[in-house]
């Protein structure tokens, strides 16, 4: 486990000495708020790479504050992690007649769950305070797995109920896909340079990529800069006016050259959030 670590130290700072640096004062913690559990995997991956950078970090859960402006206000950057299934309900006044038909029609191919219940409400109203309140402009946040379908939902974009039956592919459970980035002047063409790289998959609903090339113009904030399996399914999103990034696949479960560059990313603009609140 040691010589596994080290590895990944190791190639990581060969990753980190190519791109983004913010110097923290000496003593001082950037903190990163988790809007659900940060498990183990999560908080080890970030935390490897923020020992690279000399930066200590801690997190909490920014749900144990009352307010959601409180809870922003508090931290030098979010993560939504992935996990359950998003109820339609929130995206079903926001698409046309037809889609919100079809939708309550197929339910059944929403995996409904105490988790979801518990995350869904929150989360929408946090991206929702996120995306509209300028005193966070400058706050970065990743979105991971279904922390991207939120990020879209939030901003009214809907989702594939099952991959499998709407797609006809198998749903991305426990594979590694190649992923393409297909817009030169974006955050992901910066992180990886090269158009290709494999990410770890495990899900089975994503934005709804037809209708969202149908309606770009309903969406202004949001564009879809990678994607896999031909286009079909959305690998990253970006936020046009916030440092924010959301992405399908799970930089925690893959190898380090898809893992770090984001973490760099992320963690640098923590940083700069931190020491700009210190001004």
């Amino acid at each position: 486990m040691t010589k596994i670590i080290f590895i990944i130290i190791s190639f990581s700072i060969i990753l980190f000495n190519q791109s983004w640096a913010c110097e923290l004062p000496r003593g001082e913690t950037l903190t990163i708020g988790c809007s659900y559990k940060c498990d183990f995997i999560y908080r080890l991956r970030l935390r490897l790479a923020a020992l690279v950078k000399g930066y200590p970090v801690e997190f909490i859960n920014l749900r144990g504050f009352s307010e959601i402006p409180e809870a922003l206000d508090s931290v030098d950057a979010v993560l939504i992690p992935g996990g359950a299934d998003i109820n339609p309900y929130y995206y079903l006044d926001s698409v046309t007649p037809e889609l919100a038909n079809y939708t309550r029609e197929n339910l059944d191919l929403v995996n409904f769950s105490d988790e979801g219940q518990y995350r869904d409400g929150y989360e929408y109203e946090l991206l929702k305070k996120y995306s509209v309140d300028d005193n966070f402009s400058d706050l970065p946040l990743l979105g991971v797995c279904r922390g991207m379908q939120m990020m879209s939902v939030a901003q009214g974009i809907p989702l594939y109920l099952d991959i499998q039956t709407e797609l006809g592919i198998k749903n991305r459970l426990n594979k590694f896909d190649k992923i393409n980035v297909h817009q030169s002047a974006s955050l992901m063409s910066s992180l990886y340079g090269r158009k290709k790289f494999r990410g770890f998959k495990l899900h089975h609903q994503g934005l709804r990529m037809s209708y969202f090339l149908d309606h770009q113009d309903d969406y202004p904030q949001v564009r879809v800069t990678a994607t896999s399996n031909n286009g079909l399914i959305a690998e990253a999103i970006e936020y046009h006016h916030r440092p924010a990034l959301g992405v399908q696949y799970h930089p925690e479960k893959s190898f380090t050259k898809t893992a770090f560059p984001i973490y760099n990313w992320f963690l640098t603009k923590a940083c700069e959030h931190h020491t700009s609140k210190d001004r």
